[in-house]
C-alpha cells in the first residue's frame, strides 16, 4: 500500500526525530552519568531501554520508507521508459526483521560494556559486529556482475496463466552466486503482481534459467520491470542488491468466449428472429463439404437417407458456410464519465463488450478468413481495422481491442455514419454498444431507424444480462 506525500514527509521527520533524540540522550549520559545519579537503579534502566528502542524504530522506519519509496518512484519511471535494456543498476540496502533484532542485542551489548565498564560484554559486541560487517559485503558481492533477461509472449489472452523465463547470469570471473532472489514487478491497467524466483547458485561465467507464472486477468498492456536481484547470503542478517532497469511490454487480449450455435445461424442468415427460428435451408446458402455421422443436434432435414440405408447409421449432409461473407463489426464503448477506468463505470459491461467483439470476429477470421473482416472501434479514441488500408499483422484488431478504453467523444449519429458509409448489400454489420439499444432505435438520419436496419444491420446491447442467452465467458481455473 503506497503513503500519501505528506504521511510520508511527516513518518520521516518523527523517525529522525526519535533516532536523535534516542542517540543524544544516550551519548549525554554516557559523557556526564546524570541518569546514573539520580535515577533509582530500575528506573534508569528503564530509561536506557526506552532510549535504545526509540533509535532503533527511529533507523528501522526510515528503511523502510527508503525501500518503500525506491518501490514506487520505479512505478511511475516505468510509465515513462520505453525499453531501457542497459539502463545503469541501483544499489539496493535493507535490514530484514532477523537483522534488526541481531542489530538491537548488539546494541544492548555494547551499551552494557559502556556503562557497566565491561570488557567481556565489549569483545561480544565486536564478535557480533564482524558477521554483520561481513554479511553486508558478501550480500552485496553476490549480486555484481549479474545480468537479468526475460522471457515471454508477447501477447496473451485474459484469464490465461503464462510463463516467464528469467536468464541469471554470472559474469563474474572466479565467485559463484549463492542464494539470489530475482524480484520482478509486473504494472498493469488495473493490477499490479510481483514475480519472485530463487537461485541457490550460479557458477562463475554460466547462466541459470528460472521460470515464475503469473495470470493477468485484466485485458491492456502490462509493463514488466524493474527487476530486483537480492542476496542475505550467508548470514541472513542483511540484505544487499542490485536494481535492473529492464523493462518488457506483455499485451492481453480480451478473453475468448462461447456463443450458442442458433445465434451463430441467426448471424450467418441475416435474420431477425427468436431462438426458436432454426431455419437453414441447406445448399441454398452454403456449399456442400462432406457426408458424416449423425450428431446430437444437427437437424432432421439433413439427414441423407441412402447414405442411411447403405451404412445402417443415422448419416447427414455437412455444409461449409460461404467464405465470400463479410463482416463489419463496430464497437461502441461509450460512458457517461470521461473516467471511464474508475469506479463510476461499470468495468463489467466494457469488458464483457471487448469479449464479445474478441469473439465473433474470430470466429469470422476461422470460418471466413481474414480478409472478410472490418472492425472499427469507438472510445476514447477511434481505432480500425479495414481491408485495403491494413499494414499490420493478423492480429492487430486484437491489439486495438486490448487496448481499447470507453469514453464520451462519439455520438450515435457518428457510428450510424460510419455504418452507412462502409455498409453494402453484401455485408453483414453487427454493433456491440454499452449503450442501451433504444439510443439507436431513436435515432433518425435520412432513412431513420427503419433505414438502418434494412441494411443488414444487428444492434446488441453487450450488458452481461441481456447476452448471458447466447454468450457465455470461458472459465478459467
Amino acid at each position: 500500500m503506497s503513503i500519501s506525500e505528506p504521511s510520508s514527509r511527516t513518518m520521516i521527520l518523527a523517525a529522525w526525530s526519535a533516532m536523535i533524540l534516542g542517540m543524544g540522550i544516550l551519548l549525554t549520559e554516557l559523557a556526564t552519568g546524570i541518569l546514573n545519579r539520580t535515577l533509582w537503579w530500575p528506573f534508569m534502566w528503564l530509561a536506557y531501554l526506552f532510549m535504545l528502542m526509540t533509535s532503533v524504530w527511529g533507523m528501522k522506519t526510515l528503511l523502510e520508507l527508503q525501500g518503500q519509496s525506491e518501490w514506487e518512484r520505479n512505478d511511475h519511471l516505468s510509465l515513462r521508459k520505453k525499453n531501457r535494456k542497459n539502463a545503469p543498476a541501483k544499489n539496493l540496502w535493507k535490514l530484514p526483521i532477523e537483522g534488526q533484532m541481531y542489530l538491537l542485542m548488539a546494541i544492548i551489548m555494547l551499551l552494557g560494556a559502556l556503562f557497566g565498564k565491561t570488557n567481556t560484554l565489549m569483545l561480544i559486541f565486536a564478535l557480533m559486529a564482524g558477521p554483520f560487517i561481513v554479511n553486508g559485503g558478501v550480500s552485496f558481492a553476490m549480486t555484481r556482475r549479474l545480468q537479468i533477461e526475460r522471457h515471454l509472449p508477447e501477447r496473451i489472452m485474459a484469464g490465461e496463466t503464462v510463463s516467464i523465463d528469467i536468464c541469471l547470469e554470472n559474469r563474474k570471473r572466479i565467485l559463484s552466486c549463492c542464494l539470489v532472489t530475482v524480484e520482478d514487478r509486473i504494472i498493469g491497467p488495473r493490477e499490479m503482481l510481483t514475480g519472485k524466483l530463487i537461485f541457490a547458485q550460479v557458477p562463475a561465467r554460466q547462466s541459470r534459467t528460472g521460470r515464475y507464472q503469473a495470470r493477468f486477468v485484466q485485458r491492456g498492456r502490462y509493463r514488466l520491470g524493474p527487476t530486483r536481484i537480492v542476496s542475505r547470503f550467508p548470514l541472513g542478517i542483511v540484505e544487499r542488491g542490485r536494481q535492473m532497469e529492464t523493462y518488457d511490454d506483455l499485451l492481453v487480449y480480451p478473453r475468448i468466449g462461447h456463443i450458442a450455435a442458433w445465434w451463430k445461424r441467426r448471424l450467418s442468415d441475416g435474420q431477425e428472429s427468436s431462438r426458436t427460428a432454426q431455419g437453414r435451408s441447406g445448399a441454398h446458402q452454403d456449399e456442400f463439404h462432406r457426408i458424416r455421422e449423425y450428431r446430437p443436434g444437427d437437424e432432421l432435414r439433413s439427414i441423407h437417407w441412402k447414405t442411411t440405408a447403405r451404412r445402417n447409421e443415422l448419416m447427414v449432409r455437412e455444409y461449409r458456410q460461404n467464405r465470400d461473407r463479410r463482416l463489419l463489426l463496430i464497437l461502441d464503448l461509450w460512458t457517461k464519465d470521461a473516467k471511464a477506468g474508475q469506479d463510476i463505470f461499470n468495468r463489467e459491461t466494457v469488458e464483457n463488450a471487448a469479449s464479445l467483439a474478441a469473439t465473433i470476429g474470430w470466429g469470422h477470421i476461422q470460418e471466413c478468413g481474414p480478409q472478410q473482416l472490418d472492425f472499427v472501434c469507438f472510445g476514447a479514441e477511434r481505432s480500425e481495422w479495414i481491408r485495403g488500408s491494413r499494414t499490420d499483422q493478423l492480429h492487430g484488431w486484437l491489439d486495438q481491442l486490448a487496448l481499447a478504453e470507453p469514453g464520451k467523444k462519439f455520438s450515435t449519429a457518428d457510428i450510424q455514419e460510419e455504418i452507412l458509409e462502409r455498409q453494402s448489400g453484401t455485408t453483414r454489420c453487427v454493433l456491440l454498444t454499452t449503450r442501451k439499444d433504444k439510443d439507436y432505435r431513436l435515432v433518425t438520419s435520412t432513412g431513420g431507424t427503419e433505414s438502418m436496419m434494412s441494411q443488414n444491420v444487428m444492434i446488441l446491447e453487450a450488458t452481461p444480462e441481456k447476452t448471458a442467452e447466447f454468450f457465455q465467458m470461458e472459465t478459467t481455473s
